[in-house]
C-alpha cells in the first residue's frame, strides 16, 4: 500500500513538473514574440524618423544607414517569428503586417533613391510612407494585442507603461523631426493619433505614474528622473516645433529615453517573474 502511495506521489510530482516546464516554456515563448512584435514597431518608427534625418541633411549616409539598421532589426525580429512553431501568433494578422511592411520598405527605398538622384522627394510618396508608418504599427498592434489576449499572459503594469510611452516617443521624435526639417513639403498627416499635442500629454501622465511607482527603487527612480529631464527638453521644443528647430539633439534624447524605457520595463518583468 505505502509502495503504491509513493508511486502515485512520484508520479504526480512528474507530471507536475512537466505541467510547470510547460508553462514556462509557453510563457518564455510569449514573452519573446511580444518582444519581437514591440520591436518590429519601434524600428519601424525610427525608420521614417531617420528618413527625415536622411533627407533633412541632404542625403546624408549616416542616416541611409540607419534606415537599413532599422530595416535589418524588423526583418531579424520578423524572422524569429516566422520561424517558430508556436500556435500563439495569429497567422493571418501576421501576414497583413507583412504585406504592410513590404509596401513600406519599398517606398522607403523609393524616397531614399528619389532624393539622390533629383536632391528631392516626390511629396505624395512621402506622404504615402507616413501613412503606411501608421498602419503597419497599427496593424502591429493589433498582433501584439491579439496574442496577449489568445494567450492570457500577464505583461507587468510597468512594462505595458513604458513600452507605449517608447512607442510615443519614437512617433513624437519623428514628427517632430518630419516637421522641422521638410521646407518644401507639407505634411498631410500626423504620426501621433490627436497629434503631438495630445501624445505629448499622455506621455506626461504616464510618465508620473511610472516615476511614482519607482520611488521605493533608487536606481530606477534615478533613471525615470533623467527621462523626465530629457522629455523636459523634448517638449518645450516639440511644442514650438517651427521655431529653432534642433532635430538632431531631439532625436539623441528620444534614443536615450528609449533605452532607458526598455530598461525600466525589463526591471519589473523580471522583479514580476522573481515573485511567482
Amino acid at each position: 500500500m505505502i509502495k503504491i502511495n509513493l508511486k502515485r506521489l512520484f508520479h504526480g510530482l512528474v507530471v507536475g513538473m512537466c505541467i510547470i516546464m510547460h508553462s514556462a516554456v509557453a510563457n518564455s515563448d510569449t514573452s519573446d514574440t511580444l518582444d519581437s512584435v514591440y520591436k518590429m514597431q519601434s524600428s519601424a518608427i525610427s525608420a521614417i524618423g531617420n528618413y527625415y534625418m536622411f533627407s533633412g541633411l541632404q542625403g546624408d549616409s549616416r542616416y541611409s544607414r540607419k534606415i537599413d539598421s532599422d530595416i535589418k532589426e524588423f526583418e531579424d525580429n520578423l524572422g524569429l517569428l516566422t520561424s517558430t512553431d508556436s500556435n500563439i501568433i495569429d497567422t493571418e494578422l501576421l501576414a497583413k503586417s507583412l504585406v504592410i511592411w513590404q509596401q513600406y520598405r519599398e517606398l522607403l527605398e523609393i524616397n531614399q533613391s528619389d532624393f539622390l538622384k533629383d536632391g528631392y522627394a516626390n511629396a505624395r510618396l512621402v506622404n504615402n510612407l507616413g501613412n503606411k508608418s501608421t498602419e503597419l504599427t497599427g496593424s502591429l498592434q493589433s498582433l501584439y494585442d491579439k496574442i496577449v489576449k489568445d494567450t492570457g499572459f500577464k505583461v507587468s503594469k510597468q512594462k505595458v507603461k513604458t513600452r507605449k510611452m517608447g512607442l510615443i516617443i519614437k512617433s513624437i521624435v519623428s514628427e517632430y523631426i518630419a516637421r522641422s526639417t521638410s521646407n518644401a513639403i507639407i505634411l498631410a498627416f500626423s504620426f501621433n493619433e490627436g497629434g503631438m499635442k495630445k501624445q505629448a500629454a499622455i506621455f506626461d501622465k504616464l510618465l508620473t505614474d511610472l516615476k511614482a511607482e519607482s520611488k521605493s527603487d533608487n536606481r530606477i527612480y534615478k533613471l525615470t528622473d533623467q527621462i523626465a529631464v530629457k522629455w523636459s527638453f523634448i517638449s518645450k521644443s516639440v511644442a514650438n516645433y517651427n521655431e529653432n528647430t534642433v532635430p538632431f539633439i531631439v532625436s539623441t534624447n528620444g534614443d536615450r529615453i528609449t533605452k532607458n524605457l526598455i530598461t525600466i520595463g525589463d526591471h519589473y518583468s523580471q522583479k514580476m517573474q522573481a515573485n511567482k
